[in-house]
Order: structure tokens, then sequence, then C-alpha cells
């Protein structure tokens, strides 16, 4: 059968293509410790799934708005108003299935044939199929010591570029970029006249006294111009629920709005009134479980700059992105050659760099337990 050409000019996404590799080795009775997903191994809080129940046991099932229950948009913005350094209201929030459907709308809804989006390198594997699907045009431009290198982001801005997206905290680096960097960005989307995708899904997850910044709330200007993708994926361990949204000015939330009425109509019933309990978690709770993360990832930090060297430490999110450069040659010619060998031979499930865009690198996550980390970093210490 023949498919359509925009299917066969993006790639399936080759983290989850992995993910069906581990489950194969597992089922072989492989025992595989999984340092590969981006998904913390907490337990959703038990708030949050008695309030899924209640939804349930009242049947809301049912239709809701497109854009979501009102009584979530508005927690949303009363989050983002208090948390995030500016002001919104409902009618700047749309909900969607997860970050990726957000995305997927956003450049439905905003890229026309042959624009051109920018994008710092390493990326999340999604961003740049979504600017293709839209017909987009991906233009990739290299961080520098995983931070963000403004002169060469000007240097790629041309009369076609219509936005450049910025993913702080980052995956897959655990970067996170500072206000002065980010504020040359809007200064750029100014001068220039082109929107950003401001990425935020990590905005919680930051250590050592490290402060997200979100980009919206650099002033009148950088509100106009910036469309925040946000999830109660990782910062709830919600991950199942498919819950994430979007907070922009109205006539964008508007145009998407008109689009996912067609495409998807609403998200989940029952599984926003998980998300709207999430909003009122204990802020406590919430920091328990990013000390508990800072904890593995001073561990995993110690372990893996053990092998390898050249190890920067992740300020958010929760990956490493170390440099193998030193590993590759005749033995293993690219990263992925070397990832697929500490899987066989260590058991350790990890990305290879290329898969986001930069050879030469591994991407491990540090979001399971303690245990699985340090018995991780010992079976690839004696396999190499």
């Amino acid at each position: 059968m023949k498919l359509a050409d925009r299917i066969h000019s993006i790639e399936e996404s080759k983290s989850v293509g992995l993910a069906q590799v581990v489950a194969n080795l597992r089922a072989e009775g492989r025992e595989i410790i999984s340092l590969n997903i981006g998904e913390p191994d907490f337990p959703t809080p038990d708030s949050i799934i008695k309030a899924t129940k209640k939804a349930l046991d009242e049947n809301k099932t049912r239709y809701s708005l497109v854009q979501g229950i009102r009584e979530l948009r508005e927690g949303i913005a009363k989050k983002v108003t208090r948390d995030n350094g500016y002001h919104v209201t409902y009618e700047n929030i749309i909900l969607g299935n997860g970050s990726k459907h957000i995305l997927y709308n956003i450049f439905q809804t905003m890229i026309n044939p042959g624009d051109e989006v920018i994008i710092p390198s390493p990326y999340w594997v999604t961003f740049p199929e979504s600017v293709k699907l839209a017909g987009g045009v991906p233009v990739f431009v290299p961080t520098k010591d995983l931070q963000l290198d403004i002169e060469e982001i000007e240097k790629a801005i041309t009369k076609k570029t219509r936005a450049i997206i910025i993913n702080t905290p980052n995956n897959p680096t655990g970067a996170v970029y500072p206000k002065e960097a980010l504020q040359q960005v809007v200064e750029l989307a100014t001068k220039y006249d082109f929107y950003i995708i401001a990425d935020e899904a990590y905005e919680m997850l930051t250590f050592g006294g490290t402060s997200h910044v979100a980009l919206a709330s650099l002033g009148e200007e950088a509100f106009n111009r910036t469309l925040t993708v946000q999830s109660f994926s990782k910062s709830y361990c919600m991950t199942g629920f498919r819950v994430g949204y979007l907070v922009a000015p109205a006539d964008v939330v508007e145009g998407m709005n008109k689009l996912q009425s067609h495409l998807s109509g609403n998200n989940c019933t029952f599984a926003q009134y998980g998300a709207l309990e999430a909003l009122e978690i204990d802020q406590k709770d919430i920091q328990a479980m990013i000390d508990d993360l800072e904890k593995r990832r001073d561990l995993a930090y110690e372990l893996c700059k053990d092998i390898f060297p050249n190890t920067i430490k992740p300020q958010g999110a929760f990956y490493l992105y170390p440099s193998v450069k030193e590993f590759l040659g005749d033995r293993f010619k690219t990263d992925e050659d070397l990832a697929k060998f500490i899987l066989t031979d260590a058991g350790v499930a990890i990305l290879p760099g290329s898969f986001f865009g930069t050879d030469g690198y591994l991407r491990f996550s540090f979001a399971g337990s303690e245990d699985n980390i340090r018995k991780a970093f010992a079976n690839i210490k004696a396999v190499l």
C-alpha cells in the first residue's frame, strides 16, 4: 500500500523504538536496566489517583470543551501567574494529549510550507519531526558546552525564519538556560520578527539552587511572541494521563482550538480532573521528589564521570549527556554502536546522542532508583 509522502519524510521516534527492543529482550529472559526512559519512577500521588477515580464515579466521562474544562484552565492560569511571573487567564490556555500533541498543533497552526524553525542541538527527537509534518524546515544550530550559542543562532536567521524552539530545562542534556541568554533570544525574535516555542515541561525539576526562568515572563514583547508548552507528566508523575497544555496569546489559542476541534476534540475528561487535583498538591511533596532526584543526579554524575570523564553536571531535568568521542574508533564506529554494546553486554538501555542530533554522546536517565543507577554503571564499567 502506498503511504503519503509526509509519512516517508519523518522518522519514527527512536526512543520509542528502543523501548520495544528492550521489551523483546526482557521477553527472552534478559535482565535489562532501563536508563533510557524519560519517566520518573515515583508513583503518581495518591490524591491525584483518588480525584481521577472520583471523576469516574461521578460519570465525568462525557465530552468536554475542546480547549479543556474551565476549572482546569483557570487553575493552570492561577499557577502560571503565581509561579511563572506573568499574568494569564483561562483564555490563554488550551489542553492537549501531552506535549507531543501540543507541539504538533502549534506547528500545524503557525507554520506554512517552507517556513524555517531554528532548533538548538541536541534536541528532543519530536521537535524536527513535528516541524516537517507541517511542511516546515528544521534548521539546527549547535549549542556550546550544552548552552545556547546566541551568535550562531543569529547567523541561522533568514527571511524564512518563523520560530525558534527553546527547551529549558533541556532534554537530553539537563542544561538550564540562564535569564541573560533567554533575554537575548527575545531580542532576536523581536528584531527579526519570529515566534518562540518554549518547551518548559521540566520547569520544576532544577537542582543546586538553579532557577528556571519562564521565557514569557521576560516582558510584554516576550509574552506576545512566546508559545509555552507544558505537561503534567514529569513534575507530577502523570506520564500515562497524557495531559499537556499550551500557554499563549488568546488568538493563538483560538487558532489551535479550531484545529483541535477536528483533530481530536477534548482531552480525556476524567484525566483532567486528576490534573486539577495535581495543582493543589502541597509543594513540600513536590520538593521531596526533587530532593530525591538531586541525590540520584549526584550519584549518577559521579559514577558516569568515572567512566566518561567528559560529563557536564546537569542543572535540571533528569538526564546526563556525556561526550563519549574518546571511545569511538575501530571498536565502536558510532555512539549508536556503543549504546548497542552497552545494551547487549552490560544489560543497560541508554540512548545515543545521534538520536538527538549530536554524534559522539550518550543520554542516561537518572529517574530510576539509586540501586539501579549503581548497578547499571557498575555493569557498564565492567564491560568497558
